[in-house]
């Protein structure tokens, strides 16, 4: 019997424990967690221990809990929930089958439909122009998730897949049960399906990809004018021109054999990327099997018992396991052991046929792919593609396909990549700059680069259309500088990015999650267009393009509970507010908890991604905190990985702030040979500091081993030196009247936005007065009633909302529409909502008007309105009115 290749066996720990299970006529539950139970239904009583497509691992330490097992019921009870089955001998109803939620009361019996799931993740967004709307997740508001498995082939004992083959009325179902613990329902989950693989450091950087007739030359001078440019890169893709197009056999698109004309030497042309520091990926189309055109048919289908002299075309069929152990012995491992390759593109997008019928060969190529590349273990597992269902996480990277040129598409994006994170898919790749289509925008394209530096995957990728153009300097002068800047922190985060790769291993964390992860206040469910990016940052992308008036874009934030800073300038905020940011086309909304602790690499450079010589690491006041930085050797395997963890620790109070820096756990091996510390304590006043080293105090004469250095103007204590990484450090900061600078930057940003308004120089020079002597005086805007008549309503607006950090903001998506209304330091602010609902009777519609006082924040649901038409006007003050009209 053929039997796949050794490498793509798998050990699996199927069959649960003995003791956690329990079987009460055709049902059989398995308490797998205290909040996990694998309800399993067969009337010929024939339970599955088979791993699924899904589910490899139900050999777990076994939970306690209690049962109570009679001829009439089955009673499981755990720490969270409370299971009961009545022995009524009929099929699985609402009437015998129901679980307590304890941590919020809820009750689920078998049937019930749930309606608040949070969403996952989608397979693809080709041709896709905005918002699509979102599979059902692993979450929900419930706090309970039932996952349906019955439909997974199984694996047999040839280390392939088959089908169950199961009675008639066989279920195979998890039920989660979690409250508003996402975090512990997602680790659950991670558990039963394989944990989220550690990525290659290297991936963490900026990629470049563009489908394009590149010859090996066209690339080499490409990659050479992004180093000349300073600006780094980590990977280059080879779209699918590598590969011999035209053809007699079939479209093109399927391909295994070098284009010779344009890459006459690959080897050499791969080696030239990985001296510059470069991984490369190819990219494959399997749909048209193996051609007689492939250097490789021959030999294919000899192993195919296919006479080569009748040309007869290969089939792409993952039912055939000769097929699959060819399909990568002849032609993907020659192209990565002989040529260099590092991984592969594979952009499956041809249908659902696989040859096996119940597998989407999207799924069978992802599993087969990212276990073939690690076949002599000397890789790790590293794959790039299309989300392929529950259990994609185990595959990374995602990309998500060919998006539409449009600010819709970009808008999506950040809901998109953060609600991913609810089915553990947080690696995702997007087209940054968007596909095709839509139209070419200087400031659409630097708004869209800027949220791929503050995405999951950095890669910059376009369609073959020469006025589409993802270069940093094809925009202008000034988005070049902006581009290279950004470009050059996205290297710069690495040690950060990679840290938070070990955390979505061992804890199942994504780098980038919604805001309800971390508050369950209905607030956090209602902004989608942010995110926490890892354990200490906020992203709020400026998504929509600037006002024409005001020449600024506009992003309507909200903070949770604490205190946060602007990670750029330092400003301070107070939590549980929203705020309107404004900024030119160089910002970013960009925010640091509290006690936030951020390590970058102190350069950023073509090609390297390594533990950086120099190591930065932002420190931010106001609360305690730690962060374990993990390095190691980049991207070796488990068998030969070597793990450096460095703790750091924030400890606060109101006149002094303790920060420790452990000594290293692990290997020092990985560390460069030299390293240089900076440590940068932000947003406080100046301060007397101790320094210790392994708890001696640093004497006067060793003093001039740090260099100190105190920043007036962004309040910023800087503290440099050599760095051992077998001692440990503590810095003691004090200041007796207060260490925290609460930096108020109002003044500061009314003079930047007035000057990008467009208006009169001289008005300009008068406002900026007139606001200097309001914020000297502690006045409000009043000032602003003599500038009406020359401001225009978006001017006024933003004047205003920077003033009092009042606003408003219509928040749409697939799943909801409403505005949010915030008085910030406003005294009083008030709404006027209007809308008409026309009824079968045109000359008999419905108005209604509502009109309240803003206490804090609230929000309008539009979708409730049901309505035609609706206007909405806010009363700021007296002098200014804004309205929305529908």
């Amino acid at each position: 019997m053929t039997e796949l290749a050794e490498h793509f066996k798998l050990n699996f720990k199927a069959a649960a424990a003995e003791e956690a299970q329990a079987v009460a006529d055709n049902l059989r539950v398995t308490v797998l967690t205290d909040g996990l139970l694998r309800l399993e239904y067969d009337p010929e009583q024939e339970f599955d221990d088979r791993p699924t497509q899904l589910v490899w691992t139900r050999k777990l330490d076994v939970p306690n809990f209690n049962l109570v097992k009679d001829e009439n019921k089955l009673v499981i009870e755990t720490e969270k929930i409370k299971l009961k089955y009545l022995r009524d001998g009929r099929e699985l109803s609402k009437d015998n089958l129901k679980i307590k939620i304890k941590a919020n009361e809820e009750e689920w019996f078998y049937g019930k439909k749930d309606d608040q799931n949070l969403k996952g993740t989608y397979r693809t967004l080709d041709d896709v122009d905005g918002e699509v709307e979102l599979d059902r997740g692993l979450l929900s508001k419930s706090g309970w998730t039932l996952v349906n498995d019955t439909e997974s082939l199984v694996f047999n004992n040839t280390g392939w897949l088959e089908a169950r083959n199961m009675s008639a009325g066989y279920q195979d179902l998890y039920f989660l049960a979690y409250g508003d613990q996402y975090q512990q329902a997602l680790k659950d989950f991670a558990k039963i399906t394989g944990e989220i693989p550690l990525l290659p450091r290297w991936s963490l950087g900026n990629w470049w990809s563009r489908y394009w007739e590149y010859t090996d030359q066209d690339l080499k001078e490409l990659m050479q004018k992004f180093e000349n440019k300073d600006i780094p890169l980590s990977v280059c893709i080879v779209d699918m021109d590598w590969h011999r197009v035209e053809n007699e056999y079939t479209s093109g698109w399927t391909g295994y054999s070098w284009n010779k004309k344009f890459f006459p030497e690959p080897k050499e042309f791969t080696d030239w990327l990985h001296n510059k520091g470069l991984k490369t990926a190819l990219n494959l189309h399997p749909a048209d099997g193996v051609q007689p055109h492939e250097d490789q048919y021959q030999k294919f289908a000899e192993y195919m018992e296919i006479d080569p002299e009748s040309k007869k075309g290969i089939e792409f069929d993952l039912s055939k396991l000769n097929f699959i152990n060819s399909y990568f012995k002849l032609l993907h491992n020659p192209l990565e052991d002989r040529d260099g390759v590092d991984f592969w593109w594979i952009d499956w997008q041809q249908g659902h046929d696989s040859g096996l019928e119940g597998l989407d060969p999207l799924w069978g190529l992802n599993h087969l792919h990212f276990y073939d590349l690690a076949r002599n273990n000397d890789k790790r597992k590293f794959i790039f593609s299309r989300w392929g269902g529950l259990g994609s996480h185990r595959y990374p990277i995602g990309f998500s396909g060919d998006t539409v040129v449009s600010w819709d598409s970009l808008k999506f994006q950040p809901y998109f990549t953060a609600t991913a994170s609810n089915v553990l898919y947080g690696w995702w790749s997007h087209d940054i700059g968007g596909h095709f289509f839509g139209t070419e925008d200087r400031e659409l394209y630097t708004r869209w680069l800027q949220f791929g530096v503050f995405s999951p995957i950095m890669r910059l990728h376009s369609t073959k259309d020469p006025y589409l153009d993802r270069s940093p300097w094809g925009h202008g002068a000034d988005v070049l500088e902006i581009a290279r800047d950004y470009m050059q922190l996205r290297h710069q985060l690495i040690p950060y990015l990679y840290t938070h790769s070990y955390r979505a291993r061992e804890k199942s964390i994504s780098l980038i999650r919604p805001m309800y992860y971390e508050s369950q206040k209905e607030t956090a469910y209602r902004v989608p267009n942010q995110y926490y990016f890892g354990s200490e940052l906020i992203a709020a992308p400026f998504l929509d393009p600037a006002d024409e008036m005001t020449e600024l874009s506009q992003q309507t934030v909200w903070l949770p509970e604490g205190e946060w800073f602007n990670y750029f300038n330092g400003e301070y905020y107070q939590g549980n507010k929203f705020y309107n940011i404004y900024g030119d086309l160089s910002e970013f909304p960009l925010f640091a908890k509290a006690g936030a602790v951020i390590p970058l690499a102190g350069e950023s450079k073509f090609g390297e991604t390594g533990n950086p010589e120099i190591l930065e690491i932002e420190i931010f006041p106001g609360a305690d905190n730690e962060f374990k930085l993990y390095e190691d050797n980049g991207a070796a395997v488990d068998a030969e990985l070597k793990k450096a963890e460095t703790i750091f620790k924030n400890s606060w109070q109101e006149d002094q702030q303790h920060f420790e820096i452990e000594s290293l756990v692990g290997s020092t091996e990985v560390l460069p040979a030299e390293r240089r510390l900076k440590l940068k304590f932000r947003a406080v006043n100046e301060v007397d500091l101790e320094i210790l080293i392994d708890q001696k105090q640093v004497n006067q004469s060793k003093q001039n081993q740090f260099t100190l250095n105190y920043d007036q103007e962004q309040n910023t204590l800087l503290v440099e030196f050599d760095y051992d990484p077998q001692k440990k450090y503590d810095f003691k900061l004090k200041n007796k009247i207060g260490l925290l600078k609460q930096r108020d930057l109002r003044l500061d940003k009314i003079k930047k936005i007035i000057k990008n308004f467009k208006l009169q120089t001289v008005v300009k020079t008068k406002l900026a007065q007139a606001a200097a002597e309001a914020v000297k005086k502690e006045k409000g805007a009043e000032f602003l009633e003599r500038f009406d008549a020359v401001l225009s309503q978006s001017q006024l607006e933003a004047l205003v909302e920077i003033i009092y950090n009042c606003g408003s903001a219509q928040i749409k998506t697939a799943d909801f529409d409403q505005i949010v209304l915030f008085k910030g330091d406003l005294k009083e602010m008030s709404y006027n909502l209007s809308y008409a609902v026309l009824t079968e009777n045109p000359h008999n519609p419905i108005m209604e008007m509502k009109k309240s006082a803003v206490k804090n924040y609230e929000f309008l649901d539009l979708e409730k309105l049901q309505n035609e038409k609706w206007k909405l006007s806010l009363n700021y003050t007296e002098f200014i009115k804004k309205k929305y009209s529908n």
